[in-house]
């Protein structure tokens, strides 16, 4: 880590607090700076894409709860407004709830920003994570 140390507070609620402590010593930090600073870079990493221009490739990972009332209807719906940028899709059964979906991509990062808004947005989906990257010219 280079450069000046910003002290900071973060509330934060007990039971994610609670979870992140048992997993920083299942990993074995010694700092719970060090953890935060990490989680901090992982989520800076995770959304660099946002800020890019041009065309990317990559996925969006979306798990979802399946009896959620028509959670996997408009899932379908959105996906049918971005056919431009969707090169695949592969549904998984997690569990007689949990459904994920995986959606490949590639195309303009602005299309593919407003496919991401609008898929976090519906009603039922328990995590969604991307991942992407600028494809060479």
């Amino acid at each position: 880590m280079t450069g000046k140390v910003v002290k900071t507070g973060v509330a934060v609620p007990e039971g994610i607090m609670s979870e992140f402590e048992e997993l920083i010593k299942t990993l074995g930090y010694r700092s719970r700076s060090r953890a935060f600073q990490d989680a901090i870079q992982l989520f800076i990493a995770s959304n660099k894409w946002v800020r890019l221009s041009g065309r990317i490739a990559g996925c969006i990972v979306i798990t979802y709860d399946h009896e959620e009332h028509d959670v996997e209807e408009r899932l379908t719906d959105i996906q049918h407004e971005f056919l431009d940028v969707i090169s695949a899709t592969m549904h998984i059964h997690l569990s007689r709830k949990y459904c994920m979906l995986i959606i490949a991509l590639r195309g303009d990062v602005e299309v593919i920003k407003k496919l991401y808004n609008e898929l976090s947005s519906v009603r039922g989906i328990t995590n969604i994570q991307s991942a992407f990257t600028l494809i060479p010219t």
